[in-house]
């Protein structure tokens, strides 16, 4: 009888397998944010909460993260398999150091960089930045590309006075005065000012991105995920797109799903801050042209910015930087 039971057993464990789909073959993927959760990223909590991510069989683990250079180095070094970051910083990172990752689709296709100040700052341009000066953390995309943002805007750079500090310092550095400016996105900034007038307060930014011609936010992958399991980065990229798109549809959905998913978000921060991030991601002519796919002559002038930006030379080519993940 005993013998009998064995492979009654198996069939009744091949069983439960058929049941259950795929579930025992999720990949356990790891998701490093380029900084604190907030604003856009709620839709990858909204990916959590519609299936996006177990519908392409992935078990996400999200986690915070501590400046693009952190996620790139993270990623690179197979910490993390996926991360976010501003494509520029990406590229930067290849042509410095050769840092073997990759672009697999962008989130933001046009710049958000700006300059946050308090309503009442006598900074209304660029150019208004000479003789005061402006916070940034190590790192920070936004600031990489504001000497040339003052340039464009006719101003000497060379009269701006630079504060480095840490990120989560610079908010505070700039409600309490103590520095006239923050690098910034003009995303982040309306969180700022949520929070800023809490305390009677009011933050306004100043755009200059959008002049640059740039792509901002991309997923990025290591090299080698990317030669050892292609799959699973096309089905990661489906998982993100369907994130995005259920929270384009439900925005509030978006906000429960963070406020839910991340310990101490306070929901009132992410009212106004998420909707304004999606419409600046997804209302402008280079998604509705090309929707989460490169336009690789749009990344090929990215390097270009990127090169005038670090007063480089490099030649890396759009396919050296951006990956494009293969349909299944």
């Amino acid at each position: 009888m005993k013998s009998m039971m064995k492979p009654v057993g198996a069939i009744a464990a091949l069983a439960l397998v058929l049941q259950s789909g795929s579930a025992f073959a999720a990949d356990d993927v790891s998701f490093q944010l380029d900084w604190t959760p907030g604003g856009i990223s709620a839709a990858y909590y909204m990916g959590l909460e519609a299936g996006c991510f177990a519908d392409q069989d992935i078990n996400v683990t999200i986690s915070r993260g501590y400046g693009a250079a952190d996620a790139v180095t993270k990623v690179a070094a197979g910490v993390a398999d996926f991360s976010v970051t501003d494509l520029g910083v990406v590229i930067s990172s290849i042509a410095a150091t050769q840092a073997p990752v990759k672009a697999i689709m962008p989130i933001v296709s046009v710049s958000p960089m700006a300059l946050a100040v308090l309503e009442d700052s006598p900074i209304k341009t660029l150019k208004d930045l000479e003789g005061h000066s402006v916070g940034s953390s190590v790192g920070n995309a936004a600031m990489q590309y504001l000497p040339m943002g003052v340039a464009m805007d006719g101003g000497d750079y060379a009269k701006v006075k630079e504060v480095t500090a840490e990120g989560s310092a610079l908010n505070g550095l700039l409600l309490q005065g103590q520095i006239d400016s923050l690098a910034s996105y003009i995303t982040s900034t309306v969180q700022l000012n949520s929070i800023a007038q809490a305390a009677g307060l009011s933050v306004r930014p100043i755009l200059y991105g959008d002049k640059l011609g740039i792509y901002n936010a991309s997923v990025f992958t290591s090299d080698a995920m990317i030669a050892k399991n292609p799959a699973l980065v096309a089905r990661f990229a489906k998982a993100v797109a369907c994130s995005y798109d259920a929270s384009r549809a439900n925005p509030d959905g978006a906000i429960d799903a963070i406020t839910k998913n991340v310990e101490g978000m306070v929901r009132d921060t992410q009212v106004d801050a998420v909707p304004f991030a999606l419409d600046f991601a997804f209302n402008n002519d280079v998604f509705a042209a090309n929707g989460f796919a490169w336009d690789m002559d749009r990344v090929s002038h990215n390097i270009e910015i990127v090169n005038q930006a670090n007063k480089v030379s490099n030649d890396l080519t759009a396919s050296d930087v951006v990956y494009s993940p293969a349909a299944e």
